[in-house]
């Protein structure tokens, strides 16, 4: 049979493990990335005549100004006096934010 002390013990261990689960639960949440599909979405409201998008789903590492990003890389095709005008995009993977646009002809 169980005394008092176990109990405690028990208990301690318990609400240990329920804590920890909690905060590991809140941070993991909290490193989620922002929807790839919603940045296109929003990117493409700044150019007028897309023909064409795409964005690459997984994350990877990208340096600007000697700060390294974790970015969602994707790209836009635009038609300007029938001429396709390429922009590569660099968006922040868990703000959302655009950190850089890059033009290709």
């Amino acid at each position: 049979m169980l005394n008092k002390k176990n109990w405690f013990l028990i208990l301690f261990i318990s609400l240990t493990a329920f804590v920890g689960s909690i905060y590991f639960y809140k941070r993991q949440n909290h490193l989620q990335y922002q929807d790839p599909e919603k940045i296109t979405a929003e990117i493409k409201t700044y150019f007028m005549h897309v023909v064409g998008s795409y964005i690459l789903k997984e994350p990877i590492a990208y340096k600007k100004s000697d700060t390294e990003y974790i970015v969602f890389q994707g790209g836009i095709t635009t038609r300007h006096d029938d001429t396709l005008i390429y922009y590569t995009f660099y968006a922040d993977a868990v703000s959302g934010e655009i950190i850089d646009i890059c033009e290709y002809e």
